[in-house]
């Protein structure tokens, strides 16, 4: 492992760990407004609430998704390994990593600011619940696709043996979770803080990565189970 590649390692740790916090940050700011929450609730919370503070904390979640983005790409490329197999699930990373930030930036973003906007501009109250309810389902999804990238990687791992043992098979458990809970799926449950501590583990062995920067740059380095 060079030490350009130990670099990366640690960058993509340190981002994927500045993600989980920007993330929660982000929904201090925020009121969580589920699918069938009363209407005192949904009212509370997106139309009496401060259009200022919501946005700040969507838009630091925005961040924190971007971040997510570029992080998980690297580890996508860093475990890519030189056969075909981790080739392939580094390309099932990708996709499901952009996939993942697509549907969160065009519902949990850009339908739960819509929502917030029109509540506190005279949209009616039935209208500002069904923008929201977009925003609630792609949140569900994106458990579904969330639970692809925590496979691929867990698969990827375990094939270039860059990742210890138990981390990938704690990763197929935790991928099953999460794409079989998707219809149960909402903000803070908890398939939901699974994923975030499944994000954890994956941040802080990135930064733990074998100090190696004599070997060839192609070399793999087995990490320690």
């Amino acid at each position: 492992m060079t030490a350009t590649t130990r670099k990366l390692w640690l960058a993509a740790g340190w981002m994927i760990l500045g993600y989980v916090v920007l993330t929660f940050a982000g929904a201090v700011f925020e009121t969580n407004v589920t699918l069938g929450d009363k209407p005192s609730h949904v009212a509370s919370g997106l139309v009496n609430s401060s259009m200022t503070k919501v946005f700040t904390g969507g838009y630091i979640e925005f961040i924190a998704g971007l971040l997510f983005l570029v992080a998980v790409l690297l580890v996508a490329r860093l475990l890519h390994g030189v056969e075909d197999l981790a080739g392939w699930l580094s390309s099932c990373i990708s996709g499901a990593t952009i996939a993942y930030t697509a549907v969160g930036a065009a519902t949990g973003a850009a339908a739960g600011a819509a929502a917030v906007y029109d509540g506190h501009h005279g949209a009616p109250l039935a209208v500002v619940t069904t923008v929201n309810d977009i925003r609630n389902i792609g949140f569900s999804l994106t458990g579904g696709i969330a639970g692809v990238i925590v496979l691929a990687v867990a698969a990827a791992g375990a094939v270039s043996l860059l990742l210890p043992r138990w981390f990938s098979y704690a990763g197929y458990v935790v991928g099953v979770i999460l794409i079989a809970a998707v219809p149960a799926a909402k903000a803070g449950a908890p398939q939901t803080l699974l994923w975030y501590a499944w994000l954890v583990a994956l941040g802080v062995l990135a930064l733990r990565v074998p100090r190696r920067a004599t070997a060839p740059a192609q070399t793999l380095v087995p990490a320690s189970a």
